[in-house]
């Protein structure tokens, strides 16, 4: 248990100032200097933004929760097997998470998202109690988005660290106990929430979170621009692009994935609409800026349009991090002239390409003729995934790694269609985005009545793979329909599924 609270202290060092003596012994002069940084709304700002810097790092959102560890675990890119130097990548692709090469990136993650939760923690616990003296625009903004910030990063710590295929095992799951789910700052040890008790938390922070962002986020377009001049005059852009925050629409599908993740009728009834609603606000493309001087619209791609500069599709992210240094994080993985000598080069193989994208498809999606490169100087001419390979980006696209994006509000409803039997709506729903994509035949139904939902089911995990190559995505769909086989896997099990806690959580009691 003592081994818990050290790990609590380790968490804080990265964006508060509290020392380890000063946490067990707190003094007044702590909590004046805790008072001053809150005592204007810059400071709640501060701390807020510097959770989203937190969550930019490679530890999560700048390297292992995107483009590299759940793509390596779903098997989405050729093989590192027999590669010394890589040996992180292919025990990652192996799902062994306890090896010398993988047990510090597993770590890393549960870690750093804590630390993110411990930051938006204190300034969460403090806000109420300025409430009067701030600013009333920056309350229920600051407030909305650090509660979504919590959510996330527990949700993804579930996703990972907790169970899959929750809607065939509801009752067993929502029974045992998961991660710590913290909501407060302090030395005590949190218990660790039931699986019920994770979605209560979840389902209550982000709506919670949307009740005080829904007339004040400027996306929602509730006000015109008048009613920002007092918060958003010189402030260093706080209100500006809002796709790098968790905006209101963000949010808004957060809790869609919430729904989807626990899976069982009740929750599909509850992400429908979400789903619906956003695909009706956003489908002819909404403005993102509050100061509206980009024409920069969130909306789907036209495959016409669609090139090597704005490849990173950041247009159709609802929420995307900043990363510094986004290029040099990459360099040594996304190479679309990739010598034979790099071992740790991503790509395809041409057979890989293939099963991903179809024989005759391959030529007319755009996802396989734009978003992939093929490196016609290596000896095996593999096809390099190129969404975030920097040197390619216009200056908007680069350094940005989109966490949520519209396709995916498109497939969670056409799976919701295809749970309640209307198939014909699930085709529709992903023809939307495969038009999109270049592919304008569109999905039919076969004629036998009893094989036209198992097709919808089968088009629908074929497209999550097609879109979300090179984002991480489709591991966790894998995990959360409980998918036998993935690519080079036929037998998965919940070991393949499960990152283990840190020792340091399993000394402390906890059991996974």
């Amino acid at each position: 248990m003592k081994l818990y609270k050290v790990l609590t202290v380790a968490l804080l060092g990265g964006l508060l100032t509290t020392s380890c003596s000063d946490w067990f012994d707190v003094t007044s002069s702590n909590e004046i200097r805790e008072d001053d940084h809150y005592s204007k709304d810059s400071g709640f700002k501060q701390t807020l933004v510097g959770c989203y810097l937190a969550m930019s790092e490679e530890a999560l959102y700048g390297m292992n929760l995107s483009w590299y560890m759940p793509d390596l675990m779903a098997n989405q890119t050729r093989s590192y097997a027999n590669y010394s130097t890589s040996a992180a990548a292919g025990e990652l692709q192996a799902h062994k998470y306890n090896t010398t090469y993988t047990k510090p990136l597993v770590e890393s993650v549960w870690t750093s998202a804590y630390s993110v939760i411990v930051n938006a923690n204190e300034a969460l616990l403090k806000i109420d109690g300025r409430k009067d003296a701030m600013d009333d625009i920056n309350y229920h903004v600051i407030k909305g988005e650090l509660l979504a910030v919590r959510a996330m990063m527990h949700f993804q710590l579930l996703r990972l660290y907790g169970y899959g295929n929750w809607a065939e095992r509801k009752a067993e799951l929502d029974a045992k106990k998961t991660i710590p789910y913290v909501t407060t700052v302090n030395k005590n040890i949190t218990e660790q929430a039931t699986g019920a008790e994770m979605f209560a938390h979840l389902t209550s922070d982000l709506t919670n979170a949307l009740d005080l962002l829904k007339d004040y986020d400027p996306v929602c377009g509730t006000h015109d621009a008048a009613f920002y001049a007092n918060v958003n005059v010189n402030d260093d852009g706080f209100y500006s692009t809002r796709n790098n925050r968790l905006n209101y629409y963000a949010v808004k599908a957060l809790l869609a994935q919430v729904y989807m993740w626990e899976g069982s009728s009740e929750s599909l009834d509850k992400a429908l609409p979400i789903c619906e609603e956003l695909i009706g606000k956003l489908a002819d493309g909404v403005s993102i800026r509050f100061d509206n001087s980009n024409t920069f619209l969130l909306t789907l791609s036209d495959p016409g349009t669609l090139n090597k500069q704005n490849a990173s599709l950041v247009n159709e992210a609802l929420f995307a991090v900043s990363i510094n240094n986004l290029d040099q994080k990459m360099s040594n993985y996304i190479n679309p002239v990739y010598a034979s000598t790099d071992y740790n080069a991503i790509y395809l193989t041409a057979d890989q390409m293939t099963d991903i994208y179809g024989t005759d498809d391959a030529s007319l999606d755009v996802r396989a003729t734009v978003l992939l490169s093929q490196n016609l100087n290596g000896d095996d001419q593999g096809y390099v995934p190129v969404k975030l390979y920097q040197k390619n980006l216009g200056t908007y696209y680069s350094g940005k790694v989109p966490v949520i994006r519209l396709p995916e509000i498109y497939y969670m409803a056409a799976e919701c269609y295809a749970a309640k039997g209307n198939a014909q709506k699930a085709l529709d729903l992903l023809n939307v985005v495969r038009e999109k994509r270049g592919l304008y035949d569109a999905l039919v139904l076969p004629d036998d009545a009893s094989a036209q939902v198992p097709f919808a089911q089968q088009q629908i995990a074929a497209e999550y793979r097609k879109e979300f190559l090179g984002e991480g995505e489709i591991f966790y769909y894998y995990k959360r329909t409980g998918a036998e086989a993935i690519p080079n896997h036929e037998n998965m099990t919940d070991a393949d599924y499960l990152l283990p806690y840190p020792d340091m959580e399993t000394s402390a009691g906890r059991v996974q």
